[in-house]
């Protein structure tokens, strides 16, 4: 039923999606989908709860393997890019409804955001704090970054020439190349660091994707 509901949000958004629309995707009465998934809201509610909840796992399973305030922010944007090219309607809904929220719900969202974004504000000012990161506005740029990765789940495709992997390996370099990320005054690309590869960020990722219903 999550599948259907994240079909149709994705597709039409969830103001324009009506709950009959969801039962007879799924192919039963809308009685039932009131009896086993509850209002069209609820169905909303769980779909972003759990996604960030399992973002944050991502990220901070991924992260844990890195030492270095560089390695961090690279390990960072492979686990966002990776996450959301694996799931790229759940991310969508997750990222574009929060307009539909409001009261509880909103705020209960707005916490796992924070929680989420701020380990993005700790790399950062870690970065800058070492003299690893050059920026004149952390807050500036740690949004400018979430915004460039965020995006991939309106355009990557699993047919297109490039692997999720390689997309985030690519968008690691670009985001240490915004951060003017330098070593002994010299730019520190991906090349230079030892961190966990893609593929095995790419593992936590399906890994933490598969409990809330992913499947390749």
């Amino acid at each position: 039923m999550q599948d259907a509901a994240l079909q149709l949000f994705a597709a039409k958004g969830f103001f324009a999606t009506g709950i009959r629309e969801i039962a007879d995707r799924v192919g039963v009465t809308t009685a039932a989908l009131y009896h086993y998934m509850g209002s069209k809201d609820e169905l909303l509610i769980e779909i972003m709860a759990s996604s960030m909840t399992q973002l944050i796992r991502t990220a901070e399973e991924s992260v844990a393997t890195a030492d270095e305030p560089a390695a961090q922010l690279a390990t960072l944007v492979r686990a966002h890019v990776g996450y959301h090219a694996l799931d790229p309607l759940r991310s969508m809904v997750t990222d574009d409804e929060l307009r539909a929220l409001s009261g509880q719900p909103r705020a209960r969202i707005m916490k796992l955001r924070d929680s989420y974004e701020q380990l993005w504000a700790q790399t950062l000012d870690h970065g800058l704090a070492s003299g690893v990161f050059h920026v004149a506005d952390a807050k500036i740029t740690r949004l400018a970054l979430l915004e460039m990765c965020n995006g991939v789940d309106r355009w990557y495709s699993a047919a297109g020439r490039m692997g999720p992997g390689e997309v985030a390996d690519l968008f690691a370099d670009l985001a240490l190349a915004m951060v003017d990320a330098r070593k002994d005054g010299q730019p520190i690309r991906l090349s230079n660091l030892g961190c966990t590869s893609a593929e095995q960020v790419l593992k936590i990722a399906r890994r933490a994707l598969q409990e809330i219903g992913y499947s390749d």
